[in-house]
């Protein structure tokens, strides 16, 4: 038995498993604790749990860790030390802080591949519905013209860095090679269940609620035509009847242009 830092970009369904060991795991030691559940949005939220002992692990529930990474180091190894279960939550990809726990303990990521991408990026941007204008820091160009932008351009700006972001990670931390990936929570939930199963932790997907989450999600999912175009390498982003805005601008990427509006 064993802890298991778990890692994924916002959008790829990590809160909803968090959501469920929960349920099932109530001697795990967690960095977050349970918020609210909008079955409407399909969307699963959680929030921070405070901790004296652990409080950088608990930023890392929603925060990078940039001056205090020998710190973060320590608070792990006390972790370890203390809790043999354990589930902590992150958003933060750093090569350097995934060689130290490497030796300790590997991070799990829950990957995703090209073809599933468009979900990982609706489901980021439709179900908040709030323009993170702080992202725009990512891009010089957008960040210069910001001032000018309507709220429906902004909305084109966030999908391009928000997807530009997700291919760099995917590519930097091979998240298609993950143990497990976002799409296994649609198509192969047994693969899902044994990665948990195998260290220890109870999880059953087979559950009313998990049923709701992934009807209520299946609107995110990607097209037929964005799947074929993406097998033929035909990055056709001006295609506006067959393809929705988020895989246009995937494929505007995809072909190596510049960012631009698309409609």
């Amino acid at each position: 038995m064993s802890g298991i830092i778990l890692r994924w970009l916002g959008g790829g369904g990590g809160d909803t498993l968090c959501h469920m060991l929960l349920k099932k795991n109530s001697d795990t030691y967690t960095n977050f604790i349970e918020d609210r559940v909008n079955n409407r949005m399909g969307r699963t939220l959680l929030d921070a749990r405070p901790s004296i002992d652990y409080p950088l692990i608990t930023r890392l529930f929603n925060q990078s860790i940039n001056s205090d990474k020998e710190k973060l180091k320590e608070e792990f190894v006390r972790l370890i030390k203390n809790h043999k279960k354990f589930v902590i939550k992150t958003h933060y990809f750093d090569r350097e802080f995934d060689e130290f726990m490497r030796s300790h303990l590997p991070i799990s990521n829950i990957g995703f591949t090209l073809e599933f991408l468009p979900y990982i990026i609706q489901a980021n941007i439709l179900k908040n519905k709030v323009i993170f204008s702080s992202e725009f820091k990512h891009d010089n160009t957008l960040l210069q013209i910001e001032q000018k932008l309507n709220d429906h351009q902004k909305k084109q700006a966030m999908i391009w860095i928000f997807s530009k972001s997700a291919i760099k990670h995917l590519n930097e931390f091979s998240l298609d090679k993950a143990s497990f990936r976002s799409q296994d929570l649609f198509y192969d939930n047994e693969r899902v269940e044994n990665f948990f199963k195998n260290k220890g932790y109870n999880i059953d997907l087979n559950t009313s609620f998990f049923s709701n989450w992934k009807n209520n999600n299946m609107k995110y999912l990607p097209s037929k035509k964005y799947q074929s175009c993406l097998e033929n390498k035909d990055y056709d982003y001006n295609n506006q009847k067959e393809l929705n805005i988020v895989e246009r601008y995937i494929f505007l990427l995809l072909a190596g242009e510049n960012f631009t509006f698309l409609d």
